[in-house]
């Protein structure tokens, strides 16, 4: 009998066990699905930190380009008054004398140089003779008949209009031809 009670006892605790051991397995199992899970909400923490990281970052460069888009505007339409005087210190130089040509002819290249340099930033002019008139570019001062110029079109620019990057800068004063 007591053979018997030992096995009975004996059979108790690897009952004990294997339910301990089940238990154990079960709650390991959870925890690896949680600890999975977990690692699964950090990487996506992560993603979308690293996104948020990109997309300040861009948005960062977009304002900077505007702020120096801004910023050239500015100069632009600032120097747009000194190009002018240099314009017309060039187109008055007939009426002066010869000895002032040197001088005339330094302003001019200066004018030039000043014009090559906006170019290259991307400035371009507005209103050419024989241009179709655009009231968004150009400002009519006069309407004239012309049988070397189609209706509608410029016959002759008194001021270069100016834009950048597809922004005006200033309409070009022109005379165009009537309808």
């Amino acid at each position: 009998m007591k053979n018997h009670q030992d096995e009975q006892v004996l059979d108790n605790k690897k009952t004990n066990i294997k339910n301990t051991i089940t238990c154990q397995n079960k709650k390991i199992e959870d925890l690896k699905l949680q600890l999975s899970n977990n690692q699964n909400k950090i990487n996506d923490i992560t993603l979308r930190k690293l996104a948020n990281i990109e997309n300040i970052k861009k948005n960062t460069q977009q304002q900077i380009k505007n702020i120096k888009q801004t910023e050239l505007e500015t100069f632009l339409k600032t120097i747009i008054p000194i190009i002018d005087s240099l314009e017309d210190i060039v187109i008055l130089s007939n009426e002066l004398e010869k000895k002032d040509q040197p001088l005339i002819e330094g302003i001019a290249l200066t004018l030039q140089s000043l014009l090559n340099i906006l170019y290259k930033l991307g400035v371009k002019i507005e209103g050419k003779k024989n241009d179709i008139f655009n009231p968004k570019l150009h400002n009519s001062i006069l309407i004239q008949s012309s049988s070397n110029t189609p209706p509608g079109h410029i016959i002759s620019v008194q001021k270069n209009g100016l834009t950048f990057n597809k922004i005006l800068l200033r309409k070009a004063i022109v005379t165009i031809s009537k309808k």
